[in-house]
Order: structure tokens, then sequence, then C-alpha cells
């Protein structure tokens, strides 16, 4: 496939990513400035010259071209000051920017007709969906349940379980104790879909992450499994009120 056919595909699969994850703010190809692009492009030909080169490689070779022009690390990206939140080393950055260099080089491989074997699968986040990301606890305990976020997720010692994105994050922040998770299904939901009838602890699991929810992933996970769309202007406890009695209503297919 033509290069920027490839890039392009990247970018907007990436753009999704990130409104998954809250940031609607990612341009589309066509609008995103000519610098960003020839990023894109660069990273493009990295991994086509590269076939084996790992996502820690793609986000190196972005991390040396973004030095070269001059950019450092800001907590928020300014292409004026070239502040980059992501202007660290790989280790350092938070699971859901690596996740972004493993779809890159998914995408890339997959598109141009070359299988992608060279990454180690485990060590990748597994994103269940819009507002999800499976994490297993594989702390010293039989059960635990998280107090440092004080979300009260409760775990199972080796037991992959949905937790939102942005919870998730900052588990995965601490390796000795939660881990990227197995690949799980998460029960979809349709706003025409009788309830059926689950299992009380299968039930109580959503209505937990639910609770752990912040005002993005709420309106995310409303608009993906019930059609149904929600003020941002409402209060956290509103929208989790609103979410849960949603799900209560419609249940799970």
């Amino acid at each position: 496939m033509d290069r920027t056919k490839l890039a392009r595909a990247a970018h907007e699969i990436n753009r999704a990513y990130c409104a998954a994850l809250g940031d609607i703010f990612v341009p589309s190809w066509e609008d995103a400035e000519q610098a960003q692009r020839d990023s894109i492009l660069a990273g493009v030909d990295m991994h086509l010259a590269n076939p084996n080169a790992t996502p820690e490689a793609s986000h190196a070779a972005w991390l040396d071209a973004k030095e070269a022009e001059g950019w450092k690390y800001g907590a928020i990206k300014n292409a004026e000051t070239k502040e980059h939140p992501c202007f660290l080393p790989y280790a350092e950055l938070p699971p859901e920017q690596r996740a972004k260099d493993y779809l890159f080089r998914a995408v890339v491989h997959t598109l141009n007709g070359e299988p992608d074997t060279s990454v180690n699968a485990s060590t990748a986040p597994v994103v269940i969906d819009s507002a999800f990301v499976s994490v297993k606890y594989i702390g010293k305990r039989e059960t635990y349940i998280d107090g440092a976020y004080n979300s009260g997720t409760q775990f199972e010692r080796g037991v992959s379980r949905p937790i939102p994105a942005a919870l998730a994050a900052k588990l995965l922040r601490h390796p000795d104790v939660y881990v990227p998770g197995d690949a799980i299904p998460l029960p979809s939901v349709a706003p025409d879909a009788p309830k059926q009838d689950n299992t009380e602890d299968d039930n109580q699991d959503i209505r937990d992450a639910i609770a752990t929810m912040d005002k993005d992933a709420l309106i995310t996970y409303a608009k993906t499994h019930f059609n149904h769309t929600l003020g941002k202007n409402n209060s956290v406890e509103t929208l989790r009120s609103k979410v849960t009695g949603l799900f209560d209503q419609f249940g799970t297919k």
C-alpha cells in the first residue's frame, strides 16, 4: 500500500483511539498540519524499512526526531513552545500512550500485508472497548479492594477484569501489583434489548466499573452501549446514576 495511505490509516485509527480515551481534539488527517503528517509518514517509513522494529523502537525514533527539532517535555502539548507530554522514555509512558505505538505498528504491517510477529502481545494493554481496559491483579492477597485511587474496585489474584480506561492507566503504573490482563468479553447493550437473566455477580462487575468512571468515560459508555447522549454539565454523581439506571433498565445482550 502507498505510504501516504498507510500513514492516513494509522493516524485515523489513533484518532479514534484517542477519542475513546476522551481526547476529541486530534484533527483528522486532512486537517492535520503538515509537520504532523510528516512525523507520521516518518514513522511509517521506519517500520517499512525495519519490519522487526518494536513499538518501543517506534517511540524512540519519534523521540529522537522531536529532540532534533527542539522539543522538550511539557504536561500539555504546545506546538509554539515545543512541549509534549510524551517526550519521555518509553518505559515512563502511561499504558494508554504505549498502546498507541502497538496500534501504529500493527496498522502499518497489517495493511502492508505483513504479519506482525515481533510484538509480545502479553505486554500490551488489552483495550476491550471504548471505555474499558483489561487489568489483572498480581498482588499478594487472594482478594484486594483498590483503596489507592478510592475506586473500591475488588480484584481476585490472577483474574482479569474490565477496568475504566482512566483508572486502568493509573493502576498499571504499579506493575508489581497490576499487569495488563487477558482479552475478556464485555457484554454490549442496546437500547431496545430486553433485560436478560444474568447472575447478580456478573451485573455487579459492570455496576462496579460504572462507579469508578469519570465524566468522559460515562458519557462515552452511555453513547456506545445505549445510544444515549448525556450532558457534560451534569455532575459525575448524576452521570453515574443515569448510566447505572440505563444498565439496570436494559441489562445486557
